[in-house]
């Protein structure tokens, strides 16, 4: 091995060029002959016709130029710097660019309808949304309970950043494992007189909830993209709510709303700046996500102390009454869920799924846990029991890291069967004592699949275990610790239909616009394609 190779050569960071985001479009003039592009009495970059040898930058035929602009929903995600370059996800959405909002929006003057006079207030209205896996992680970042956590947030977001409005996600959880349920329910026949969804795919259903995992394959596996569920994700969808309940409420726009969403996640930046999650007139759902990480980092770049932080006085309940909307079921808000820590997708699942079953054949379901090679793999089985005989009525599957993920898509590339059998009425008479897990996707109903390795409770922008002497902690340990935080959260049951009442009854009839999205393949371009123009630097 050469001599020269070093440490420093084995940084995996690729800088992001033309090849990384759509083309960037110019608008062609219709003059005809030749332009050149000057600078106006105004500082503003004009493009003149020179057709008559003149180039007086005033003749009517100059062009005002308009600025090309690269912003994060014109990535590609082709998974470059998902990974490696995440400085230019943070650079887009975080606590520097939310600290810079704020600072803005506070002192300016707004027009005051009663007496026309201009008054000093904020020009917009802040709401934030915590994940459950941050508060985990604040939590066993600082060594207290969640609850501690929850009380000094509230102070944080408050009574130090200005904000208006504070929730959980446990709301936009619930909503979107009710219909997460629902979904899988309808492709077994059981559902399709009630509470439709428009969506339509392949079996076994595969989660939607991680980003990373869909960036995967919308840009290499286009196959899998009718295996994807249609049902957005928390963050999605309690930002659609936010916006509508707190629009209504405090009677501005959705536009003067900006909706921080704290997540575990670097990945989660790009799910926000997907365009179709933004309304027509380019409102997002959520404006900002900010990592765990970075809510640290804002608290020492701004010489806030999270410890000496007092806790938000009062009731618990009573404070997070005081910050959500007066339509938001608080307890729900900051309430966890059954299942594993990345959201209990294929624990409610397969609880919907038994429960039907027991509804429509008066059989009780036991559910059996088949371990796989890994941690990461894993899978269930829902069997019913007659006398001493097992029948395997339904299986799903917890496939977690990208080693595991890699033979999900394989498996569903080469498979030759559909998956589309009936869960209760066309079963596969098997027995249900297999010893491991075998990784065969198409006799699965459901499949969570996580891009990190131990879900979302790990994610990359979580707080890293302590490595200081005396402190230091393993990574298995550190995974256990935060794993134990989460889990010593107050945790609720979904009941789907009191669920899918509310959502109605707040969104409209319309629910498909509030809990369903699509996927589709992206494609690359060439570089050669692209303005000339724009090669100056060829980075950005």
């Amino acid at each position: 091995m050469s001599a020269i190779l070093s440490a420093q050569d084995l940084n995996d960071f690729i800088g992001p060029g033309l090849a990384c985001i759509n083309p960037v479009v110019v608008n062609r003039s219709d003059t005809n002959g030749p332009t050149e592009i000057q600078i106006d009495a105004s500082g503003n970059p004009v493009e003149v016709s020179i057709d008559d040898g003149s180039s007086n930058a005033t003749a009517k035929t100059a062009t005002q130029l308009t600025p090309a602009q690269i912003n994060l929903s014109d990535c590609l995600a082709c998974s470059g710097c998902i990974t490696s370059a995440e400085s230019v996800l943070v650079s887009l959405q975080s606590h520097t660019e939310l600290l810079s909002v704020l600072k803005q929006s506070r002192g300016q003057r707004v027009p005051n309808d009663v007496n026309d006079m201009e008054i000093m207030k904020p020009k917009r209205v802040f709401v934030a949304s915590i994940s459950h896996q941050s508060r985990a992680s604040l939590a066993a970042a600082f060594n207290i309970s969640v609850d501690t956590v929850d009380a000094k947030l509230v102070t944080l977001f408050r009574d130090v950043l200005g904000f208006q409005y504070l929730v959980g996600t446990g709301v936009g959880r619930q909503v979107s494992l009710a219909y997460s349920a629902q979904e899988v329910l309808l492709k077994a026949g059981k559902l399709a007189d009630i509470n439709s969804l428009s969506v339509e795919h392949k079996r076994p259903v595969l989660a939607s909830i991680c980003p990373g995992w869909i960036c995967y394959v919308e840009k290499t596996h286009p196959h899998v993209l009718p295996y994807l569920s249609a049902i957005k994700s928390p963050q999605q969808i309690t930002g659609s709510l936010l916006k509508r309940l707190i629009s209504e409420e405090a009677d501005v726009s959705a536009d003067d709303i900006y909706h921080v969403s704290v997540m575990p996640c670097f990945d989660k930046k790009l799910e926000a700046s997907r365009p179709d999650f933004a309304t027509g007139e380019g409102v997002r759902d959520v404006d900002c996500v900010i990592t765990t990480k970075e809510v640290v980092q804002l608290l020492l770049d701004e010489n806030i102390d999270f410890m000496s932080m007092s806790e938000a006085q009062g009731a618990r309940m009573g404070n997070f009454q005081a910050m959500a909307p007066k339509l938001w079921p608080t307890e729900k808000s900051w309430e966890s869920s059954e299942g594993s820590s990345s959201g209990g997708y294929l624990w409610h699942v397969l609880a919907a799924l038994g429960d039907e079953i027991a509804k429509v054949e008066c059989k009780t379901t036991n559910l059996k846990v088949i371990p796989g090679k890994n941690s990461d793999m894993v899978e269930y089985h829902l069997v019913t029991v007659d006398g001493n005989k097992e029948e395997v009525v339904a299986k799903a599957a917890q496939v977690y890291g990208f080693r595991n993920i890699q033979n999900l898509v394989r498996k569903l590339k080469t498979g030759s069967k559909s998956g589309a059998r009936s869960v209760v009425t066309a079963r596969a008479k098997k027995s249900a004592g297999a010893a491991n897990a075998t990784l065969s996707p198409t006799e699965y109903d459901y499949v969570e699949v996580m891009a990190c390795p131990g879900g979302c409770i790990n994610g990359g922008g979580q707080i890293g275990a302590p490595t200081s002497d005396g402190d230091a902690v393993g990574l298995k340990e550190w995974r256990l610790m935060v794993e134990n935080k989460y889990k010593s959260m107050r945790s609720s049951v979904v009941e789907r239909s009191a669920v899918q009442e509310w959502a109605t009854t707040i969104w409209g009839s319309d629910i498909d616009s509030l809990v369903t999205t699509s996927y589709r393949a992206v494609e690359g371009f060439d570089a050669k394609d692209a303005v000339p123009a724009v090669l100056v630097g060829d980075k950005w």
